[in-house]
């Protein structure tokens, strides 16, 4: 749901023309909200416990996969010819394609 809400904000951030960075960074961190709660009560099952510590180790590998994203979000805008709707396609093949390696720092640091 929290990717799905990225994808939404980014898409319409830069439907508006606003530059990739800073649509990223806000639908990035839009969806870092929602991402923390359901990844923790849905994907992992994590109930009362110490959530501070799981909260700063998330938002490390947020932060981490945050420049993975952009990363390969760039390379895809210079390997994809202009055509509408590419900043769309680009954010949905990034979080596609990097999100085995964000389930994976999400289980082995943010909920271990």
């Amino acid at each position: 749901m929290g990717t799905l809400w990225d994808i939404g904000v980014y898409a319409g951030l830069r439907w508006f023309s606003m530059p990739h960075w800073p649509a990223l960074a806000l639908s990035f961190g839009s969806g870092v909200a929602i991402g923390f709660v359901l990844t923790r009560l849905w994907v992992f099952g994590v109930r009362g416990g110490e959530w501070k510590g799981q909260m700063f180790r998330f938002l490390v590998v947020i932060g981490v996969m945050y420049l993975v994203n952009g990363l390969c979000m760039e390379g895809l805008f210079v390997l994809l010819p202009a055509f509408s709707g590419r900043s769309a396609v680009v954010r949905v093949l990034a979080a596609g394609g990097t999100f085995p390696l964000s389930y994976l720092l999400h289980r082995r640091i943010s909920f271990a």
